[in-house]
């Protein structure tokens, strides 16, 4: 058996001798930084957009409940004919379904103005920079 030798080489020098070793470490902390702050915005924007749609809903269902309380109760006391009450009833419910089907555009565009807006960059705060050792 012979040995052979091997052709890898352990060095510890930099890929780019020009970059110092706390630039690259700032700009590495930096782009995991915007990662997990884009993942954030996305959370955060996601979660928005379902609760407008899941508003949006429960304020339609409550003006067409009030709508055919109020159809129904004119019925009852005899403001409306029985021949008139059957399209009344056919309009409510058409305009609480386009009233639905509006809400799923909604909660997109609002899903969509929120990450397109810019990102509010904070100053950084005495207790920050102590944190990192600066003055």
């Amino acid at each position: 058996m012979t040995a052979t030798a091997s052709t890898r080489r352990n060095d510890k020098t930099p890929a780019s001798p020009s970059v110092s070793p706390s630039i690259a470490e700032d700009s590495q902390a930096n782009a995991v930084r915007e990662v997990l702050m884009h993942a954030a915005r996305i959370q955060l924007a996601s979660i928005t957009a379902a609760s407008r749609f899941f508003a949006g809903w429960a304020q339609s269902a409550e003006r067409y409940t009030q709508a055919l309380s109020d159809e129904l109760l004119d019925r009852v006391h005899g403001e409306t004919a029985p021949s008139e009450l059957i399209g009344r009833l056919a309009s409510v419910s058409s305009l609480h379904l386009l009233e639905l089907t509006a809400l799923p555009n909604a909660a997109v565009s609002h899903f969509n103005n929120q990450l397109t807006k810019p990102a509010k960059t904070r100053k950084r705060t005495r207790r920050a920079a102590k944190r990192e050792g600066v003055t």
